[in-house]
């Protein structure tokens, strides 16, 4: 019974001492914002002690069991005096106390002082002292200063060590205001700061504590705006047992933070990044599990200036107008507006070919907009104005049919539209024959011979050019047409079989005469020499016709009559 006695009493012994009490005491605390010290170095010192004392806390609490208490864990409104320091340390019972400062007075390195002013025992004092002193110049490659007591700083800086009933010591990590600033103000070099504590303070109590590895987290790169600021979020689930993490951007250490998120600020819009983190503690090192992750920092501003030029052209025969515009910056798409209304939206290019309901002599009004998320540009131009133009004549077939003109032999040629022609010229036997026809369709009478072959082909024509029909030249052989053709006239048959005309040069008057007296209907053509009809028309019972507005020239007649055709050369003098 004894020995299970005494096994619990070591067991709580060992259980007590393992349950250490470290207060941790970061200097001064009271308005340190850089704006509020313009000389920087009362900011330096309370912003260094307080972030060295944070990351020496999250070391002891993921590493040990002992119980660590801070005098503040923010910056402070009102002062805390060094008496009210010690007296926070007794009421926690604390085993070790360190106060954490930074120097000044142009000097370097880092220095220790303790208090043995009231102590029957001054050896451990002494001995934390001087391990801490040891270890900072070692681990934070400090030059070794000294490691003394200095009663002059008692009513001060000491006061705190001397009025606490715990082993302590007061630790000047470096000079704010000589080079040492460097390391002070650097995240990696805190995160050393804090490791040499914590050796120290295992040494000093003669106990270890290891730590569990940091645990795997995953990170989140996020591209964002800020107004028109560009920046790339990142955050990251916590790691198990970390106690800081180094964020690697393109593949180099870029900052130590001792949170689960950072804003990267300093990034160039378009520019890739790429970004790892390592969650840290007394142990080792663990790297985010979802491996390294590139974002591009966002472009934050609107659309830029740019011009629009609106050209009328033609796409084969269609009549269009051609949208071409500069660059604007940062644009994603374009929206086109056509007479005032949108007509075509998020264009991703600098062009665009407008074809639908374009008439020919129209004008047209454009204005462009780019676009993205943060807004629209017009273009910087304005409206533009553009009528569209007429094309060149479209591809259209010609067919070319023997046929009758009554007993005369006729060739008909008839042809499918062409787009945009406002005429046609038909080429007989390679050679202009009619010009300027309007329609789609003409019938050749003109000296065409039974049994003999005739070629055509036809040009569509307007303002801007012409165009072949677009099967080629058609041949084709004319029929006979012969039959018996007569007049009837109290049941007795009279055949026509001849027909002159007279006075023939004339001065404007024609008179018809044929071999019989009988006034028979005639229709008349009359063709110059290229074949063109210059004046047609119908005769009942005179037969006589007027020329006289014609010009003096050669003129070919053709006369229908009881179904037979007869073809005469007059003189227009």
């Amino acid at each position: 019974m004894k020995k299970i006695y005494f096994i619990l009493i070591a067991l709580l012994f060992s259980l007590n001492f393992q349950a250490q009490i470290i207060v941790l005491d970061p200097g001064h605390g009271y308005g340190a914002t850089t704006s509020d010290n313009p000389d920087g170095r009362t900011a330096t010192e309370i912003e260094t002690a307080l972030e060295v004392g944070l990351r020496t806390r999250d070391l002891i609490q993921n590493s040990c069991t002992w119980t660590v208490y801070m005098t503040r864990t923010t910056n402070l409104n009102s002062w805390i005096s060094v008496t009210q320091r010690a007296q926070m340390s007794n009421n926690w019972n604390a085993d070790r106390l360190l106060s954490i400062h930074c120097n000044a007075g142009g000097g370097s390195g880092t220095e220790t002082f303790y208090c043995t002013q009231d102590d029957t025992n001054t050896t451990p004092d002494i001995n934390f002292a001087g391990k801490i002193q040891t270890d900072m110049a070692s681990n934070g490659q400090w030059s070794n200063r000294r490691c003394v007591e200095d009663n002059s700083y008692l009513s001060y800086h000491l006061g705190v060590l001397r009025y606490s009933s715990a082993t302590g010591c007061l630790n000047e990590i470096g000079f704010v205001d000589s080079s040492d600033a460097t390391k002070l103000t650097s995240s990696t070099w805190r995160d050393t700061f804090a490791m040499s504590y914590f050796s120290s303070f295992q040494s000093d109590l003669n106990l270890a504590c290891t730590a569990s590895a940091p645990g795997s987290f995953t990170l989140t790169a996020t591209p964002q705006c800020s107004g028109s600021s560009t920046r790339i979020s990142l955050s990251w689930t916590a790691s198990a047992n970390a106690t800081s993490y180094d964020i690697y951007r393109n593949g180099s250490l870029y900052t130590n933070i001792t949170g689960t998120s950072f804003v990267n600020t300093n990034v160039t819009a378009g520019t890739s990044y790429t970004y790892y983190i390592k969650a840290k503690n007394s142990s080792g090192s663990t790297t985010n599990s979802n491996g390294t992750l590139s974002a591009t920092a966002p472009n934050c501003s609107g659309p830029g200036t740019f011009t629009l030029t609106a050209t009328p052209t033609c796409d084969g025969t269609t009549s269009a107008i051609n949208l071409t515009w500069t660059t604007a910056a940062n644009a994603t798409s374009y929206d086109i507006y056509r007479n005032g209304s949108l007509y075509a939206s998020d264009i991703t290019g600098t062009s665009f070919l407008n074809t639908y309901l374009i008439t020919p002599g129209s004008t047209y009004s454009y204005y462009v907009k780019a676009k993205n998320s943060l807004g629209t540009t017009n273009n910087s131009n304005g409206t533009q104005s553009v009528t569209a133009v007429t094309c060149s004549p479209g591809s259209f077939t010609l067919t070319a049919t023997p046929t009758c003109s009554g007993s005369s032999s006729a060739i008909n040629l008839t042809w499918t539209t062409s787009a945009n022609a406002t005429s046609y010229d038909i080429y007989r036997n390679g050679n202009l024959y009619a010009s300027d026809i309007t329609g789609t369709s003409f019938l050749n009478t003109y000296l065409i011979y039974a049994g003999s072959t005739y070629t055509y082909y036809i040009k569509a024509k307007n303002s801007i050019g012409s165009t072949n029909n677009s099967n080629g030249t058609r041949s084709v052989t004319a029929t006979s047409c012969s039959a018996k053709l007569i007049e009837t006239k109290e049941d007795e048959i009279v055949e026509i079989t001849s027909l002159t005309l007279y006075p023939n040069p004339t001065n404007g008057l024609i008179n018809i005469q044929t071999n019989t007296a009988t006034n028979l209907p005639m229709e008349f053509m009359i063709m110059d020499i290229n074949g063109k009809i210059v004046k047609k028309g119908n005769l009942t019972n005179e037969r006589t016709i007027d020329i006289s507005e014609l010009q003096s020239a050669n003129y070919w007649i053709r006369i229908f009559v009881n179904n037979k055709e007869f073809l005469k050369q007059i003189i227009k003098k």
